[in-house]
């Protein structure tokens, strides 16, 4: 089993310690260009680019990401019903020929309905999906077929066309989500079925569950998780670190995410929310403290190259070959990780010269 490993731009801001009011390097331009082109030199292949209120327009930062590496391949997550499933598929293909064929899309539907108001959606969790479901049939048909006439519950096209055509056949799809509506969503559309860091049990539960639902409609997928990664010469100096990256959370901050916690409609993160307690460790190496102050991915692998490897080895035992990784600061840890932990999955690293 082919294993990729992506890296992550932090487009809300970046520094050693999370959980501050402000952060202590803001998402400049050039900042987030350094930290792609370092991950491509550490030997990622991809580096997600996230979407939502607190972070930049992804499609834009995608775009610069792609106009400065030569080989990193951008997952540009995008939001179901801000554009229309038309547009997203014109500017996909736009972007899938400048980078001559080197972009995946990540599906994003929302998880909270504060932060979906901010920006004029009120839509209900279930609708969400079932706008999703519409979207990603427009935008599958569109990639597919050089003329289209689609009638569905959100939207109508009348004799759409799709210039310009693609560069890759069909632009992969990640998607994610707990609930039956996101699953079966995965199973019709998606290309690699994307989970957070949870408990083995729980994820290898749910690739089970997502590999039956695609094969009842004749597919095959593969399997990402979004995690976080702390690793050190030594498991002292690894948990050492750990401690200190949220040695500064602001009262106020934590105070703020516990209510967004509490809010959520998204059956993922109430997953997540139960792992906050005692000491925040769970499974081999695991630790969820980051989820204190951080929505979505709040767990991480900590402890030496090999304590970590191991602790992403479980993933891969259950199914999993796409590992979205993290660490904080963005920059440094993606040089880090790439000496210290991907050598140890593949010998002949591919690197770029940058």
């Amino acid at each position: 089993m082919d294993v990729h490993f992506s890296w992550f731009t932090p487009t809300n801001g970046d520094g050693s310690f999370i959980g501050l009011k402000k952060p202590e390097r803001e998402p400049n331009l050039d900042y987030l260009i350094r930290i792609a082109q370092t991950a491509e030199k550490a030997g990622f292949c991809g580096i997600l680019v996230p979407v939502g209120t607190p972070y930049l327009d992804s499609w834009m930062v995608g775009s610069a990401l792609i106009h400065h590496t030569k080989h990193i391949r951008p997952l540009i997550a995008i939001r179901p019903g801000f554009i229309a499933p038309s547009l997203s598929a014109k500017m996909a293909s736009t972007l899938d020929q400048f980078s001559d064929g080197r972009i995946d899309i990540n599906i994003v539907t929302g998880g909270s309905p504060h932060e979906l108001g901010q920006d004029g959606d009120f839509i209900p969790h279930d609708e969400r999906y079932e706008r999703a479901r519409d979207f990603l049939q427009v935008m599958n048909k569109l990639w597919e077929q050089r003329g289209i006439d689609y009638e569905g519950t959100h939207y109508s096209i009348k004799d759409g066309t799709l210039v310009p055509p693609n560069r890759q056949s069909k632009i992969p799809i990640y998607f994610g989500g707990s609930s039956d509506a996101a699953k079966d969503i995965t199973a019709r559309f998606g290309n690699v079925y994307l989970q957070w860091g949870e408990p083995i049990e729980q994820v290898r539960a749910q690739i089970e569950d997502v590999r039956r639902r695609a094969a009842s409609y004749g597919r095959t997928l593969e399997f990402g998780i979004r995690i976080h990664v702390i690793v050190r010469d030594t498991e002292h100096e690894a948990w050492e670190a750990a401690e200190k990256l949220v040695s500064m959370i602001d009262p106020e901050v934590e105070s703020r995410m516990k209510n967004y916690y509490r809010e959520t409609d998204s059956e993922a993160q109430r997953r997540m929310n139960g792992l906050l307690h005692g000491d925040f460790r769970f499974g081999k190496y695991k630790w969820a403290g980051i989820g204190r102050v951080r929505k979505g991915a709040g767990t991480a692998v900590v402890g030496t190259p090999e304590q970590v490897k191991q602790g992403l080895e479980e993933y891969m035992d259950a199914g999993v070959n796409h590992f979205i990784l993290s660490g904080f600061p963005h920059l440094e840890e993606a040089e880090r990780v790439g000496e210290l932990l991907l050598p140890l999955f593949r010998i002949d690293m591919p690197r770029a010269s940058i």
